[in-house]
């Protein structure tokens, strides 16, 4: 077993006065204030949230101080009916769980309390529309491109990171892309930069609407897209891929008036056989789109594993 997962007896506070009942409509949120997850932004429901180390949880962090399921947050109907109480519970931590800095096993929240688990310090605050507002507009200019609205390259890796623990864990693949636009330099050339950063937008616009409901799409940076695709045997990814790459080469964009055309190439790596790691996988999806290029561009090709 896990030490960081043993059961440790300890005394704690009993639970306080629960606080007023907040409005049905608040919305309660977790902020990381600090720790590895810093600026991370958690919402729960009635059915509660766990807290852990643990690759299923719904708010997962990385610190290992902190058990694989180590805390619950939940909320809780008022008696009346029209209101709701915020609760959190420790599930036998073995670093315990704090609440304004003293130790607790269950414990009703009140708007501003600091929560500490392991390294990390969440606030609670309860959001109106307006906050809610903000807080996603916040969020978007951390985890998005500003141009194409896809995942900031850290932010992919991020998720890449967590899909590829729950592969581990479940014994299931995860297709890594790597692609890159042909011919941007010479449209650059021709028709100036604001031309390229147009054609740059549309085809993540296509890439968000053809992979993303299958996994997720980043930018890795200038002209270069970056995905993987969870759960879906090769033959399909493969299948998908080419509909994206026909009808990126089959489009006709409209700069200003002006028709342009580009084209896509691809690189496919798979995990666990293409690698473990983040840096392995997109390696050898970046590896692979290198010979896209040299077999002559707009086409896709996997990684070869000879």
């Amino acid at each position: 077993m896990d030490k960081q997962d043993q059961t440790q007896a300890v005394n704690v506070k009993p639970l306080r006065r629960p606080p007023q009942a907040r409005p049905d409509h608040a919305i309660p949120v977790l902020v990381v204030m600090a720790g590895n997850d810093i600026g991370k932004v958690f919402y729960f429901d009635e059915e509660g949230q766990t807290i852990g180390r643990d690759v299923e949880v719904q708010i997962p962090l990385t610190d290992s101080l902190v058990s694989r399921r180590h805390a619950q947050v939940y909320r809780q109907k008022a008696e009346d009916g029209d209101a709701v109480h915020h609760i959190v519970v420790d599930l036998h931590s073995t670093n315990g769980t704090f609440v304004n800095g003293e130790r607790i096993s269950k414990v009703f929240l009140q708007n501003g309390d600091k929560i500490q688990i392991g390294d990390t310090t969440f606030k609670f605050t309860l959001h109106d529309e307006t906050d809610h507002r903000y807080q996603q507009e916040i969020q978007r200019r951390i985890h998005l491109d500003d141009l194409t609205g896809l995942l900031s390259l850290n932010s992919f890796y991020e998720r890449l990171e967590r899909r590829l623990q729950q592969s581990r864990h479940r014994r299931s693949r995860v297709a890594v892309l790597m692609m890159d636009l042909d011919g941007l330099k010479a449209v650059n050339e021709k028709h100036g930069h604001l031309a390229g950063s147009f054609l740059i937008k549309s085809v993540a616009a296509h890439l968000r609407e053809r992979l993303g409901p299958l996994g997720e799409v980043g930018r890795y940076g200038g002209d270069e897209f970056i995905a993987f695709i969870p759960d879906v045997e090769t033959e399909e990814v493969l299948a998908h891929l080419e509909n994206l790459r026909s009808a990126v080469a089959g489009h006709r964009f409209s700069f200003k008036d002006m028709p342009v055309r580009i084209t896509l190439s691809v690189g496919l790596a798979t995990f666990p056989w293409d690698g473990h790691s983040v840096e392995s996988l997109v390696a050898a999806a970046d590896a692979a789109l290198f010979s896209a290029k040299q077999q002559g561009k707009n086409r896709i090709v996997a990684h070869d594993r000879d």
